[in-house]
């Protein structure tokens, strides 16, 4: 075969195989590895306990361990790893910048499904590459001078923490940082730190949703009411919430919001999310300007064209989403709530000597648990659990596990069994 036929062939697979993604349907993509599942929807199906194990066989986690930190990093159901793995082969055929133009056809179709997800305007919504760089595109896109005020929450994380630190030295603003009650009333005893800390000053109040020191989860919307009836900004870090609590920033009220999809949303890895409000698009600078750059009205196109990507991976984010809404959104929330009221009973019942980080209420917690076993070093405690009982848990705060809807209850029984033996 001569290689002018041979290049033709190849031309016209790959323009085949681009043709198969660009008529994907999102609103009808199928699920094959969910066959075995009867009805992804059913009310009675999600209350039992098989449905639950029927889903975790949609992950590739090892026979034998369990995956206790969702909180950190999750993994991806099989059929987005497979996706990426599609995509990637495509791309390694093929780095031309014609063949790679599809990437920003299947882009747009992930902006899209985002947005729909957490109840946004497509305008509204940009893919970076974590919570990270979405929380500083907002601390070093906005105007902001000697004077002016920010409240951060104690319990931020380093990236909704630090940078605003930073900030602060080299612009001259001030930046408060405020305590809430390790284990609240009520919403209220959450809500006074941040009422007795505004002043006229106050231009932004930047927090994180759900704390990954202590599993408190804050009232988000509540505090994003008194703040847009001051005239006074949000950033909402919902690392630990985008994925695990159905969100809608919308009904939220938050001006930002930013997130992580390799988190509690499961999906492929090295992808954020970031939402700025419309009425505020303008007020954020670009912190990264890429190749190809220019002046636009949409938050992926302003503030996300960041170099080269790894284009595969936001590309696969639609099959994530499809994962999410074939299950339901509300039935994922609801499964993390049962698993970690039933951890945090278990763990009361059968490890007498646990002590709590985390609240007991669901109503000021989420898909963390965090408890601390009097006179046992952390690290040697969560190393033991992996080491010994291939348990993934974490250090953070104290030992913290956070299931998933790949856990079931018989992964917390196993973990609370373990947790037994630690202690003695």
């Amino acid at each position: 075969m001569s290689f002018t036929k041979l290049h033709r062939m190849q031309l016209n697979q790959r323009r085949k195989f681009v043709k198969q993604l660009l008529a994907t349907s999102l609103a009808g993509l199928a699920l094959p590895s969910m066959a075995g599942v009867s009805d992804l929807k059913s009310p009675t199906a999600v209350e039992d306990e098989s449905y639950w194990e029927n889903i975790k066989k949609q992950f590739t986690i090892s026979e034998n361990r369990v995956m206790m930190n969702a909180a950190n990093l999750c993994p991806c159901p099989t059929i987005v790893q497979k996706r990426v793995q599609e995509l990637t082969d495509a791309l390694n055929q093929d780095v031309s910048f014609q063949y790679r133009s599809l990437f920003t056809t299947l882009r747009k179709k992930s902006v899209a499904m985002l947005a729909q997800f957490v109840g946004a305007d497509e305008s509204e919504i940009g893919i970076t590459r974590n919570t990270s760089e979405s929380n500083c595109m907002i601390a070093h896109g906005l105007d902001l001078k000697p004077g002016d005020e920010i409240i951060i929450w104690d319990q931020n994380h380093p990236s909704n923490r630090e940078v605003w630190l930073s900030q602060a030295r080299r612009l001259g603003f001030n930046v408060k940082s405020i305590g809430v009650p390790a284990d609240p009333a009520s919403v209220n005893d959450l809500l006074q730190p941040f009422i007795k800390a505004i002043t006229p000053n106050t231009k932004l109040i930047a927090f994180s949703h759900l704390s990954n020191l202590s599993g408190l989860a804050l009232p988000a919307k509540a505090i994003c009411q008194l703040a847009n009836a001051r005239g006074i900004m949000t950033l909402v870090d919902g690392a630990q919430t985008f994925g695990s609590m159905n969100i809608d920033v919308h009904d939220l009220g938050c001006t930002f919001f930013t997130a992580s999809t390799h988190k509690w949303l499961m999906g492929p890895f090295e992808n954020g999310i970031l939402y700025v409000h419309k009425d505020h698009f303008k007020k954020i600078w670009p912190a990264v300007i890429g190749g190809g750059w220019k002046e636009a009205t949409t938050v992926d196109q302003q503030l996300c064209v960041l170099g080269q990507r790894n284009d595969p991976s936001p590309a696969a984010l639609p099959e994530i989403l499809a994962f999410h809404e074939a299950i339901g959104k509300k039935n994922v929330e609801s499964r993390i709530v049962k698993l970690t009221t039933y951890l945090k009973q278990q763990l009361k019942t059968n490890v007498p000597l646990a002590t709590f980080v985390t609240p007991m209420a669901a109503q000021h917690s989420g898909g963390i648990v965090i408890f601390n076993l009097p006179g046992k070093d952390l690290q040697q405690v969560t190393d033991t659990l992996y080491h010994t009982h291939h348990i993934a848990a974490a250090p953070s705060g104290g030992i913290r596990l956070s299931p998933h809807i790949y856990n079931t209850l018989k992964d917390i029984d196993y973990t609370v069994k373990a947790i037994q033996e630690v202690a003695r």
